[in-house]
């Protein structure tokens, strides 16, 4: 009984502790991402990343696109293209496209929480993402105005 009681004052404070945006609710596209007409050679993608300030959890969240884009092309990733190697990139601004490889990736939208842990702040960055289908049928991007 000591045990149960000790087991839901955690799962209440960890409830308590994690907090969104004030005056936000999360977006729906995080749990059901949208759909493109498939004639437009897009598909819209969420990724999350998690750090202790904006930039390095969207520099998390923009490397896992690619990696995530490049897998589902079939393009087989060298370890040395691992997420912490592309989040230096995208931190450093370096060009991340390989080789010959390009993928058209266009941000549409994000949502971010603030969870307060014993160690610190930590932000939780979900982005939507408009991915090309391939590299070489240009996509037809369109704007997304249902962020909310």
């Amino acid at each position: 009984m000591k045990y149960r009681l000790l087991l839901l004052v955690v799962l209440l404070g960890t409830m308590l502790l994690s907090k969104a945006q004030p005056g936000r609710m999360m977006p729906y596209w995080i749990t059901q991402v949208p759909s493109a007409n498939a004639s437009k050679h897009y598909y819209y993608r969420v990724t999350m990343g998690e750090a202790a300030t904006y930039d390095k959890a969207y520099a998390s969240a923009f490397a896992k696109a690619i990696m995530e884009a490049k897998w589902k092309l079939g393009v087989s990733v060298r370890f040395s293209d691992d997420i912490k190697a592309l989040e230096n990139a995208v931190t450093e601004g370096v060009n991340v496209n390989q080789e010959s490889l390009n993928i058209p990736m266009n941000k549409v939208c994000d949502y971010w929480e603030i969870n307060h842990t014993p160690k610190g702040d930590l932000i939780r960055l979900y982005v939507l993402w408009q991915v090309a289908q391939d590299g070489i049928t240009p996509p037809n991007f369109e704007d997304f105005t249902k962020c909310q």
